[in-house]
Formats: C-alpha cells, sequence, structure tokens
C-alpha cells in the first residue's frame, strides 16, 4: 500500500507546486485588484493551504472547476507528508 501513497503524495506535491504558481499568477493578473490587495493576497502565500482554497472559493476569481478542486491540493499534500513523517501513513 505504501508505494500507492507515495504516488498520490508525488501527484499532490507537483499539483500543489502548479497551483501555487498558478495562484501567484492569477492574483497578479487580475485588473479588478488594487495594488494593496495585489500585495496582500501575494503575503498570504505564506499560509497556502488556507489561503489558496479562501482566494478560490472566496476571492472571485472566477475559476474552473478543476482549478477549484487543485487548490487544495498543497493542503493534502502537506498532511500527507506529515502522515508519512510521522508514520501514520506508512
Amino acid at each position: 500500500m505504501l508505494p500507492v501513497i507515495w504516488a498520490v503524495f508525488t501527484v499532490c506535491m507537483v499539483g500543489g507546486f502548479i497551483t501555487i504558481a498558478a495562484y501567484w499568477l492569477d492574483v497578479q493578473d487580475r485588473p479588478d485588484l488594487t495594488v494593496r490587495q495585489r500585495i496582500g493576497w501575494s503575503l498570504g502565500i505564506v499560509l497556502f493551504p488556507i489561503v489558496i482554497p479562501a482566494y478560490a472559493l472566496l476571492g472571485g476569481p472566477g475559476w474552473p472547476r478543476p482549478l477549484l478542486v487543485g487548490a487544495f491540493l498543497p493542503a493534502v499534500a502537506l498532511a500527507m507528508a506529515g502522515g508519512l513523517a510521522t508514520g501514520f501513513l506508512s
């Protein structure tokens, strides 16, 4: 079972990195945000497991469903990393 968990973890990690980049680029590309809002959303990347899903669901970017699902990948990958590090998922 461990190889399957590692495969899912790897997919979540790669997808999470892509989601973080997509989030940051989307924030920088939105003309309806002020400079202060862009800076605030950009600094929110420090708390990415919370900020990216909040932005996707509440920020109004109008992301399609696959990106809305992908917004949760960084948080899932982080939870899986913790589970693998503590032995919970092994």
